[in-house]
């Protein structure tokens, strides 16, 4: 059986449409139910702090923040790949749109969506090629505590 193209378009929407409800529902686990701070178990490649196996760690179903971290990373991925799927097969649609019909002004349309595309590729690989620093944990938590007191 061969899948008709509004068929296949219907099926790559609701997966995409599925992995966003996903991604907003482990963002709020994240956020909300699992907060920074709510625990780690050790084994995250930082240990346990002092007094660290005393403190209680904040699981739901069975999974840490942590754990949800990386659920929440898969479905960002799926959905980037669906999307991608999505975009690549409506790519006469997004030429034509682009485009546009003929007419006086119609090069500007076709250099802001260049430069709209080259801000977006921009900013998506701004953190990859940004350095990072090394500081030690401990004066971190005091700077943070330290602008939370201020507000």
């Amino acid at each position: 059986m061969r899948l008709s193209r509004p068929n296949m378009n219907l099926a790559i929407d609701l997966v995409a449409f599925m992995l966003a409800i996903g991604m907003v529902a482990t963002g709020f686990v994240l956020e909300y139910t699992l907060p920074p701070g709510s625990g780690r178990i050790g084994t995250e490649g930082f240990g346990a702090p002092p007094g660290g196996w005393r403190r209680p760690i904040v699981l739901l179903w069975g999974m840490s923040r942590h754990e949800w971290g990386n659920v929440h990373f898969w479905l960002a991925i799926g959905l980037l790949a669906v999307l991608s799927l999505h975009l690549f097969l409506h790519w006469k649609w997004v030429v034509c749109m682009v485009k546009g019909r003929p007419a006086e002004g119609s090069g500007i349309r076709v250099a802001l969506a260049f430069l709209g595309l080259v801000g977006l590729l921009a900013l998506a690989l701004a953190p990859f090629l940004s350095s990072t620093t090394r500081v030690p944990r401990g004066r971190v938590l005091e700077q943070r505590q330290q602008s939370f007191q201020l507000r």
